[in-house]
């Protein structure tokens, strides 16, 4: 396979796995994916799983089912989040979570309202306009997984487009690493898309963070760290009880070098996204 069709078969199954990501409580058969992605329906799950490293199907489960869990921490009913992710029936989203995570959603639930933060995190509440990325997907341990997908897009875009004062970095996990497979945890370097003369390409994906309205945390300090930022946020959305929006959070990360950078000296934005 020459490097132009395997760019080109990288660039479809990216855009299906936005597609999914963003569509996942909607009907999502083979039909659908493999128009979009322009292939033959009788090879596209093939080329998906090649170049994912699992099913289609065992994908969109897996998406489904990660898009809940912050939902628990809120006052909604287990019956909507079901509906929200994409399942018919409570039973049918019971089933597949306990098989996915080793307990019922209900336990879930009573476990996610009990955990509280070492201190109560104030945000300030912000509106956000759209925002075009450049964005790499890669998958595996975060800390690992992240420095991977950084040096892929900053080689691509090149250092001098990295450090310009109006391009913005932005960092998304979209799984929660206590309760997803190291191997499975998904993560997307992205910044900001000032120069259109910058073409997508192979791994290499454009995007909108969408706008709206969002809580913003300031967490101070070492990124291996935020973990326990984030505990302080779970503890504000279930004091609070905010409603969440149906969109990742999203890490905007304030130094132009990190690497240099002295730890205690580095500040991350974090965005929850809220009604």
């Amino acid at each position: 396979m020459g490097n132009s069709t395997k760019d080109d078969y990288v660039q479809s199954i990216c855009r299906v796995i936005l597609y999914i990501e963003q569509n996942y409580n909607s009907e999502l058969t083979l039909d659908i994916l493999s128009k979009h992605a322009s292939f033959s329906k009788y090879h596209f799950h093939r080329i998906f799983k090649s170049i994912v490293g699992e099913s289609m199907g065992e994908y969109i489960r897996r998406v489904r089912l990660q898009s809940t869990t912050l939902q628990f921490k809120t006052n909604q009913k287990i019956t909507q989040i079901a509906m929200n992710s994409g399942y018919e029936t409570n039973a049918s989203f019971s089933k597949a979570f306990k098989k996915h995570f080793g307990i019922t959603p209900k336990e879930f639930a009573k476990n996610a309202k009990l955990k509280r933060g070492n201190k109560m995190l104030e945000p300030k509440i912000i509106k956000l306009e759209d925002i075009e990325i450049l964005y790499v997907r890669k998958t595996g341990e975060y800390t690992k997984c992240s420095i991977e997908a950084w040096e892929n897009l900053i080689n691509f875009v090149g250092t001098e487009y990295f450090i310009r004062d109006d391009v913005m970095m932005f960092g998304i996990g979209h799984d929660n690493p206590n309760i997803t497979q190291i191997d499975k945890l998904r993560y997307d370097a992205c910044l900001s898309w000032v120069d259109k003369s910058i073409q997508e390409k192979g791994e290499i994906q454009s995007k909108i963070i969408d706008g709206g309205k969002y809580a913003v945390f300031l967490h101070k300090g070492d990124y291996k760290e935020l973990i326990n930022t984030y505990d302080g946020v779970s503890n504000w959305i279930i004091q609070s009880g905010v409603e969440l929006r149906d969109l990742p959070i999203i890490e905007k990360y304030l130094n132009k070098n990190p690497i240099t950078c002295d730890k205690q000296d580095l500040r991350t934005e974090i965005y929850i996204p809220i009604i």
